[in-house]
């Protein structure tokens, strides 16, 4: 099989590249990687010649007849998740392993797809109020929609992580819940303390956790070396910088 593009925006700001990113990552799935300026017109002709939308990410496999295009996220995930990895995505197990049977199995695979998809289809007063910006430090005013979607995503790590060694992921393995909720953790780490939110002893745990996972560590790093400013990307009074543009 041709090895699969992916088509990914401004890692500084591109959220839901970045979960498509990472989900590859984690399971060891190779790739190669296209960066686009997010709505710059030098993007326009791949958008057009790839992704059926107009936006990123997008996964390309294979060429004419033979080839295929998976847009949006979740799709990703999902195409992923059937024709790319020996793991199940949901659980982190190997497939070969797995015990369709076992109401341990039924009952994660089960919370990780409604938590994913919960986390796709919804929590918009976080991500209106606080879009991804790695290189930032930045104070907000959060709404009580964003305050109660950051309360339900507490929860969710509360719950999953309940009776978990500290330093777990949300099922124990890595799984795509984890590579979804990716955003948030950044997102918290640029906005919270400076806004000042108290941030459960669970979720910054979780957070830890998830900011010394080495793709994560990466995919910052790679974030810091961007130059590009977006306007529409940026929320809030900044409060301090890093990276490249830190002077």
């Amino acid at each position: 099989m041709q090895t699969p593009l992916l088509i990914i925006g401004n890692k500084n700001y591109s959220s839901w590249s970045l979960r498509a990113w990472l989900l590859l990552k984690a399971f060891e799935i190779k790739f190669d990687e296209q960066s686009i300026e997010l709505f710059a017109t030098s993007a326009l002709p791949i958008l057009k010649a790839h992704a059926p939308t107009g936006k990123v990410p997008v996964l390309v496999s294979g060429e004419g007849d033979n080839k295929v295009t998976v847009w949006d996220t979740l799709a990703i995930a999902m195409y992923a998740n059937s024709f790319l990895t020996d793991k199940d995505i949901w659980t982190g197990n190997l497939k070969s392993e797995v015990d369709k049977d076992d109401n341990r199995h039924r009952i994660d695979s089960a919370y990780c797809q409604s938590i994913v998809a919960e986390m796709h289809s919804g929590m918009t007063g976080i991500r209106n109020e606080m879009p991804m910006n790695i290189r930032a430090i930045a104070k907000i005013q959060p709404s009580k929609a964003c305050l109660a979607d950051i309360a339900r995503i507490e929860a969710i790590f509360a719950d999953c992580l309940k009776g978990r060694p500290a330093d777990s992921y949300l099922f124990g393995a890595f799984t795509v819940a984890d590579a979804f909720f990716a955003p948030v953790v950044l997102r918290l780490q640029t906005y919270a303390n400076a806004s000042g939110l108290t941030l459960q002893p669970t979720t910054q745990q979780y957070c830890k956790t998830m900011l010394n996972n080495p793709h994560i560590n990466a995919w910052v790093q790679a974030a810091l070396q961007e130059t590009r400013i977006i306007e529409e990307d940026e929320a809030g009074e900044i409060i301090s910088m890093t990276g490249v543009l830190s002077d």
